[in-house]
């Protein structure tokens, strides 16, 4: 094995000198820990100066004014300490060659030399991995395993806890918390850490998760020892949080973890209770939300980042279980809360009405959810066997069991594409057009009320501005999760033996209703254009037009998007063929009626002719095959949200453990849409030379605009 994996030689360095007895030796690495080098780099191309990867950065690196500032050693890893310096250009923001330093700290951690015992994981939990790969005599050809992450823990007395009494570990799992917090957010902060311990109780381990204030009377403790876990204070403007670890890459063994609060996510947790749930709560129809309100919500925020901390990938799946309309049951939501994992994007309570707060609705995620309890059990329940092959018998038939509860399913994130409707980000509830009729009769209650709840407070519109673009974002994620059902595909990560199924195509009913849903949606965002709002937030125009036009190129796509579904449904299969002919009758039904149009009535038809054209191949610009392969709603750049809690960092697919990346079935091919567009443009050319004459002015010179179009382009 040695023999065939050579390791890569990463950077020489010249021998300065040796000890007198040649037992050590002295490099001089300070080239490694200033220069540019692309594996070490501070600056993340998935960065929110960048929205994400959106906006293209070039920097151009300084190497005459970058230099060392401090090494500190501790008893097993060195901290390096670089100030940085670089010329940053990113032409969309107006920024050329500006100078940016960066103060950028590396560790080098020598790790135990032996490596504890992994524990095998597998792709139907939400557990970070390690992959390996298995050269065995017992298998013909290597094979894939995965190492959980997972700190240490070991009961303290090993009889006792297999009496099934609660015990302290050897070593607990300590956070310290930086002091520089501000003091309104540290009792949250305690209660987000500690509140873990619960769980890890019900396993038989006491006080295993706890938090612990940042020592200053003791001499060996400093935060850049990467041996101690810390919740860190960033005072930046940064809407974020995160809870990166580092691992032992042998085992899995989770070897150090923090957590990152940056100092605006206030801003936008105040931002999400005011869009989601102010017409419900009225605490939060306000600019300066209640302390203990925001306390509460950066807690559950924390709570989140330090179960990554503790292995545990995000479930997208734990709330697509949940009824709807129990989402405004005082009893359910007080035990249940929006979804069964808080390690879910499941934001506050949207589909909550006016009313449902007073009557005992409970407005945020829960404590832990069912899905917590099993993470950490599965994860941390300590098993007396001999080996992890043992061990992987006995967590594995829990795994089995668990498949057939489809409140322990793993939805696990997609990365690329949106397949799976069960498993989206900030969704809620079984029924994504029940959910989001219920958000977006909330997001015209906030818009109706905007001025008087906020005006008070707000005397230069902009706490406004920032919420308007809140709710034409929160309008955008609702349309999103009902477009998630056309041409979904229900997946199941499954063993032999699991009571689940490989995948199934989401029902045509349900199919169809979520499209008419779409096309009922084109013919009421009037609301969005609220002149009593956006004429003090600047020069807005029309949010509805810009919705509108993203809506419509999503409805184009569709019949490119149901194609798989259709190939894999095993009865009645929502077809391209029937989703082309639903949306036609939809788009011209007041013209095969007859009737006079509206403004919004043309600029739709126009806007269906253009676009469909694109994709027949009739005109020139655009990319028709992208937008027939359109699998979500395009948020324009106007009203593009720069900020994204939890966000992933890099939008590729780490390991097909981990999250869905782009689904390449077999022997599938996509029909082409070429030939049902064309024949749909014929259909309308047909459609229209009978209604030539109308006896309407308007409408008149609006199908003779589109016959003259059409005759153009099939020249």
């Amino acid at each position: 094995m040695a023999s065939s994996n050579i390791g890569a030689i990463y950077r020489l360095f010249p021998i300065e000198t040796f000890t007198p007895d040649s037992s050590a030796v002295v490099i001089d690495v300070t080239d490694l820990f200033v220069s540019d080098d692309e594996r070490l780099s501070p600056l993340d191309k998935y960065s929110q100066h960048t929205l994400s990867g959106r906006l293209k950065r070039k920097e151009t690196f300084e190497k005459e004014k970058s230099y060392v500032t401090g090494i500190k050693a501790f008893s097993d890893n060195v901290s390096v300490c670089s100030s940085l310096n670089y010329r940053v250009t990113i032409s969309e923001r107006g920024l050329r060659d500006v100078p940016v330093t960066v103060s950028a700290t590396r560790s080098i951690l020598l790790l135990d030399s032996l490596p504890a015992r992994p524990r095998l994981t597998d792709s139907r939990i939400a557990i970070f991995p390690t992959g390996k790969m298995l050269y065995s005599p017992t298998t013909q050809g290597a094979r894939p395993v995965w190492y959980a992450h997972r700190w240490r823990l070991e009961p303290s007395d090993p009889e006792a806890y297999r009496r099934g009494e609660v015990v302290d570990p050897v070593k607990p799992i300590v956070f310290y918390i930086d002091r520089n917090f501000p003091r309104t957010w540290l009792p949250y902060i305690f209660e987000g850490v500690n509140q873990w311990s619960e769980l890890f109780e019900e396993i038989g381990f006491r006080n295993a998760v706890q938090a612990r204030l940042f020592p200053e009377d003791d001499p060996e403790f400093d935060p850049d020892n990467l041996k101690y876990s810390c919740v860190r204070y960033a005072p930046v403007t940064i809407q974020n949080a995160m809870g990166p670890s580092w691992t032992d890459p042998r085992s899995g063994q989770i070897v150090s973890a923090s957590v990152y609060l940056y100092h605006d996510v206030i801003e936008l947790i105040n931002n999400w209770l005011f869009v989601q749930t102010s017409p419900a709560d009225p605490r939060v129809r306000q600019k300066q939300i209640p302390q203990q309100i925001i306390g509460d919500a950066l807690r559950y925020v924390l709570s989140h980042e330090i179960g990554h901390c503790l292995g545990f990938m995000h479930n997208m799946g734990a709330s697509a279980v949940i009824p709807v309309d129990s989402l405004r049951s005082p009893s359910f939501t007080r035990q249940t809360g929006t979804t069964l994992s808080i390690m879910d994007y499941a934001r506050f309570n949207y589909v909550a009405q006016p009313g449902d707060f007073e009557r005992g609705v409970r407005m945020t995620p829960p404590r832990f959810g069912v899905y917590d309890r099993f993470l950490v059990k599965w994860n941390y329940t300590p098993l007396f066997v001999e080996s992890p092959e043992e061990e992987y018998l006995l967590t594995s038939e829990w795994l089995r069991e668990a498949s057939a509860h489809p409140a322990l399913r793993y939805g696990k994130q997609q990365f690329s594409e949106l397949l799976d409707p069960r498993s989206l980000s900030e969704d809620l509830g079984d029924d994504h057009v029940r959910a989001s009729e219920y958000g977006i009769a909330n997001l015209k209650y906030v818009l109706a009320h905007l001025n008087a709840w906020t005006e008070s407070d707000d005397p230069d519109y902009t706490y406004r501005k920032a919420i308007y673009n809140g709710i034409v974002n929160q309008y955008f994620t609702y349309l999103n999760h009902v477009y998630a059902d056309v041409g979904g595909v229900y997946l199941y990560e499954k063993h032999v033996g699991d009571s689940v199924e490989h995948y199934r195509s989401v029902p045509r009913e349900r199919q169809m209703r979520a499209l008419e849903f779409l096309l009922d949606q084109l013919d009421d965002m009037r609301w969005l254009d609220d002149r009593s709002v956006t004429d003090n937030l600047g020069l807005v125009a029309s949010a509805a037009d810009a919705v509108c036009e993203a809506v419509m190129k999503a409805v184009v796509a569709a019949p490119s998007k149901v194609g798989l579904s259709a190939a894999l449904a095993a009865g009645d299969a929502f077809t391209p063929q029937a989703c082309m002919s639903l949306i036609y009758d939809r788009i011209w039904a007041p013209t095969q009626r007859r009737e006079a149009l509206n403004l919004s009535q043309i600029k739709r038809q126009r806007l269906f002719l253009e676009m469909l054209g694109t994709v027949a191949g009739l005109r020139a610009e655009g990319d028709s095959k992208s937008l027939a392969a359109m699998r979500q709603i395009e948020v324009p750049a106007a009203f593009r949200a720069d900020r994204d809690l939890f966000s992933p960092a890099s939008a590729e697919c780490p390991n097909p453990v981990a999250g869905y990346g782009e689904p390449l079935p077999l022997f599938y091919e996509a029909p082409p849409m070429e030939g049902l567009a064309y024949d749909c443009v014929l259909r309308i050319r047909r459609l229209l030379e009978a209604q030539r004459n109308h006896p309407d002015l308007q409408t008149r010179l609006h199908y003779r605009a589109l016959l003259h179009t059409i005759e153009t382009c099939l020249k």
